[in-house]
């Protein structure tokens, strides 16, 4: 074999090499869940907000409508007694136009009672940011694997974008919390994983995760501009048809219309009876990992 030859030959293998790394081997993790980028996600929901909000001021213009009416009518009352009763009908206007200054006043209040407290019961809401980069509402898992062949470690992420539940909150505590995440859609960045994982979690016979709460939490204020609260929540998690207790680390704050949350919880495989997933390249999954999350709640 000549060097051209061999050149290629090399050429050939170190490409093939690179195409296995960048597609099966290369791991393009996800950070953890974070506060910070959940509220700008909160936050760009909300930007069109403030133009409902604005139009409440076309009320206003009505009232101009009922001065022009009565400058009007002013030439006529000139022209024939007659008309004369037509302005003292007109007299009766300006009783409407403070009818109508006295409407305004009201949403203004109704915004302020709004505001004034996060006490009620708030749903998740996924049609906040988007799945495709993760700023929508997720529950996933973070788990370390080994790799064959001296490769090393890599961390596999999955995450499913399927999630309804509730949280009933007062001015200062959780009350009540049940959240179910639908484990058939999660994904990660390898495809061969995926299917491991649901093989993994049975969720052809249990397809959901639940965690519901233990009892009420003390949360501190939610309310009001930047203000965040921290707070570990104890809970149960039912994977795998079994159920287990946990302690949720969590990360709170009201963004406008729209309380968010991100936070954490280990998980030990055993305790539900799953199995680590493995492949031809991996040499070993660790026997545990982490649920993460990140919810968007609104009324």
């Amino acid at each position: 074999m000549d060097r051209r030859r061999l050149a290629l030959v090399v050429i050939g293998v170190v490409a093939v090499a690179a195409i296995g790394w960048w597609f099966l081997l290369r791991s393009a993790a996800p950070p953890a869940p974070d506060l910070a980028s959940a509220v700008e996600t909160a936050s760009a929901a909300q930007t069109g907000s403030t133009v409902a909000t604005s139009t409440t001021v076309t009320h206003s213009t009505t009232s101009s409508a009922y001065e022009t009416t009565t400058t009007t009518q002013a030439p006529v009352a000139t022209t024939a007694p007659t008309t004369t009763t037509a302005v003292a009908v007109a007299t009766t206007a300006p009783t409407t136009t403070t009818a109508v200054a006295v409407a305004t006043t009201a949403p203004t209040t109704t915004t302020a009672v709004a505001a004034a407290s996060t006490a009620g019961t708030w749903a998740v809401d996924t049609d906040i940011g988007s799945f495709s980069d993760f700023t929508s509402t997720w529950v996933g898992y973070r788990v370390q694997e080994v790799l064959g062949n001296g490769i090393g470690s890599a961390t596999a992420v999955g995450r499913t974008p399927l999630v309804v539940g509730s949280v009933v909150l007062t001015d200062d505590a959780i009350e009540a919390v049940e959240v179910t995440a639908d484990l058939r859609g999660l994904r990660s960045d390898k495809v061969y994983r995926d299917g491991k994982v649901r093989s993994a979690l049975h969720t052809d016979d249990h397809p959901t995760a639940t965690f519901a709460l233990l009892g009420p939490v003390t949360l501190g204020d939610l309310d009001g501009d930047g203000v965040s609260v921290d707070a570990v929540v104890p809970g149960t998690i039912t994977i795998n048809g079994m159920t287990g207790p946990v302690e949720v680390t969590l990360a709170a704050t009201l963004v406008g219309d729209v309380v968010t949350v991100v936070g954490s919880f280990p998980i030990v495989f055993a305790d539900h009876g799953i199995e680590a997933p493995g492949a031809s390249i991996v040499v070993s999954v660790e026997d545990h990992g982490i649920v993460e999350f990140q919810l968007f709640l609104t009324r």
